[in-house]
C-alpha cells in the first residue's frame, strides 16, 4: 500500500474513533436527561395536585417528550452501529492491504 493511501486510511480510522467518543459522550448526556425526564414524569403522574385539566396537559406533554426521547435513543443506537461497522470495514481494508 502506498504511503498516501495508508495515511488516508489512518486518518479515516482516527475520525471514526473521534466520532465514536463524541457519540458515547452524547449518549451519556442523553441518558441523564432521560432519567431526569422519567423522574419528572413520575412526579407529574403521582403528584396529581392541582386542576384535572392541568394534570392532563402535563401528562400529555410528558408523553410527547417520551416519544422524542425514544426517537433520540433509536437514533443514537443507529449511529453507533453505523460507526462501529465503518470502523470494522476500515480495519479490514487495512489488514487486507498489508502483505
Amino acid at each position: 500500500m502506498s504511503q498516501e493511501l495508508e495515511s488516508i486510511l489512518r486518518k479515516s480510522l482516527d475520525d471514526v474513533d473521534r466520532s465514536q467518543r463524541w457519540q458515547v459522550t452524547g449518549l451519556a448526556i442523553f441518558l441523564l436527561l432521560l432519567l431526569l425526564h422519567a423522574y419528572g414524569f413520575i412526579v407529574t403522574i403521582h403528584g396529581g395536585g392541582g386542576e384535572a385539566s392541568l394534570v392532563t396537559r402535563r401528562t400529555v406533554g410528558m408523553g410527547i417528550l417520551s416519544v422524542m426521547f425514544t426517537l433520540g435513543c433509536c437514533t443514537f443506537a443507529i449511529t453507533l452501529f453505523i460507526s462501529r461497522m465503518t470502523k470494522r470495514l476500515l480495519k479490514a481494508i487495512e489488514l487486507s492491504s498489508k502483505p
